[in-house]
């Protein structure tokens, strides 16, 4: 009895009158949210209590920084706003600039400073204004289908010259590339347990003889733009864990990279795949450019592993072991029937394309491969989602003509303006690690549009975003030395 009643004393609740009442109250709020509201609006109402209670207890932009990332991750599901479906890291990422716009008022401080890179990005955001003019004015598409759609590439652009403007130093450069550390660990452990949850077997490449278990995804909702996203971010964290002084983060760096690059085999992306292995070799070479027996011994142990398992991987091993039978598989026999008819549909309308927002259905409509070519049409009410996921360049070509094409070179040069310019004045592993990455995306984009996915979007901007800034650092750093 006595032990009871010690610890009846000892366990006095401390909140008092006011904190208890507080508390049923916020109770009360997250019940009433749950019984009105659906999951997905529920957790944006008190994901966006909890932002505004954090905000208060730091409120500057930097310190909220590093912590973007692993919204960029999580943030992918959607939630249906009227006639719109953002994410949620589009909001979250809206949120923040207002942050950012709103910091830079309270403390008076100036703009930041527009290099050259952000000035192309700029250049290319009004290139796309004008294409998404033509679309409503000239091809009377639905004004909000133009809109959404043909915006959909620049939603992130902010980051650009956000991210330099509040990494000054190389510390709070460090932080953040941490953080992309952190999240590729947490994408990859997620990836490899999704795999070896999976029982049976896929059927969806059976009929052309390849037998695997399933494509996992993570947190991202396609195997595609989860490879997508491994193609950026594993080079940097493999350029990242090879300069690492500090051993614990070193390790973990390696431990991340090493799952991404087991999660992009298990995505079974063949040009993920490819464009992971173009990264990561511009790193090694890069990085053991006097001892180049190194990254030929990675080489020769990577392809050891691959042919060792050639049954599991066999989906990607015969786009390099056996190109020639990949014109007979309908997995990419698709994609060129629709290349044609996209080429083809550009040619009819080469300066303005048929418009953003338009409406898409399958010529002959049906989903046979042979008829797979998509056609066009004005679209007169809103659409929920928009395709175009076969290559980034045609989709700008079909939709937006040359202008849009403009607007798209215009993003390539930034990105090869920002990675120039971060491989000479900033050193190992900043300009080569992100250019690297970039450069795998880059590739891909040709067969794929991963822009339109806000996930690998946002970490796509947020990329050279980092370049920009790590110019800046070193840039100013060499100034004083």
């Amino acid at each position: 009895m006595k032990l009871i009643s010690s610890l009846h004393v000892s366990g006095k609740c401390r909140l008092g009158f006011h904190g208890t009442l507080l508390l049923l109250l916020l109770t009360a709020g997250y019940l009433m949210v749950s019984l009105l509201y659906p999951s997905t609006l529920r957790f944006a109402i008190v994901g966006a209590i909890l932002g505004g209670i954090l905000i208060v207890s730091n409120p500057r932009p930097a310190a909220w920084l590093p912590f973007m990332p692993l919204v960029f991750l999580l943030g992918g599901s959607t939630m249906p706003l009227g006639i719109f479906h953002p994410s949620l890291l589009t909001l979250a990422v809206f949120g923040f600039f207002g942050f950012y716009i709103v910091d830079k008022i309270v403390w008076n401080e100036p703009l930041p400073r527009i290099s050259f890179p952000v000035k192309l990005a700029f250049l290319a955001l009004i290139l796309q204004m004008i294409s998404i003019t033509v679309s409503i004015h000239i091809h009377g598409q639905y004004f909000w289908n133009a809109i959404r759609e043909g915006s959909s590439v620049f939603l992130f652009m902010p980051l650009i010259f956000m991210v330099p403007d509040l990494c000054r130093t190389e510390e709070s450069l460090l932080r953040l590339a941490r953080s992309l550390i952190l999240t590729l660990l947490l994408a990859g452990i997620v990836g490899i347990v999704e795999y070896m949850s999976i029982s049976g077997f896929s059927r969806v490449d059976m009929s052309i003889g390849y037998v695997y278990k399933g494509r996992i995804s993570s947190f991202l909702g396609n195997p595609n733009v989860f490879a997508g996203y491994l193609e950026l971010a594993v080079p940097f964290v493999i350029a990242i864990g090879l300069w690492e002084k500090i051993l614990k983060w070193r390790v973990i760096a390696l431990v991340a990279a090493l799952l991404g690059i087991l999660c992009v085999l298990f995505t079974f992306s063949r040009g993920g795949l490819f464009s992971v292995v173009v990264g990561v070799g511009v790193v090694l070479i890069y990085r053991f450019r006097k001892r180049l027996w190194i990254p030929a011994l990675i080489s020769i142990l990577f392809i050891g592993f691959l042919v060792r398992n050639a049954d599991v991987f066999e989906r990607q091993m015969s786009f390099f072991m056996n190109p020639g039978e990949l014109i007979n598989q309908p997995t990419l026999l698709h994609r060129h029937v629709t290349y044609i008819g996209s080429w083809n549909q550009f040619l009819e309308s080469p300066f303005t394309g048929v418009g953003w927002g338009a409406e898409e259905f399958f010529w002959g409509n049906t989903r046979i491969y042979s008829f797979w070519e998509i056609r066009h049409s004005v679209s007169t009410e809103p659409i929920k989602y928009f395709g175009g996921l076969n290559s980034l360049f045609l989709t700008h070509a079909v939709r937006g003509g040359l202008i849009s094409i403009c607007s798209l070179c215009l993003i390539i040069l930034t990105v090869i303006f920002a990675s120039l310019k971060a491989v000479r004045k900033a050193p190992f592993p900043w300009g080569i690690g992100l250019s690297a990455g970039l450069l795998g995306f880059g590739i891909h984009q040709i067969m794929d549009n991963f822009l339109c996915w806000t996930q690998a979007s946002s970490f796509f901007w947020l990329y050279i975003g980092i370049l920009v800034a790590a110019v800046s650092i070193f840039s100013i750093k060499g100034r004083r030395i």
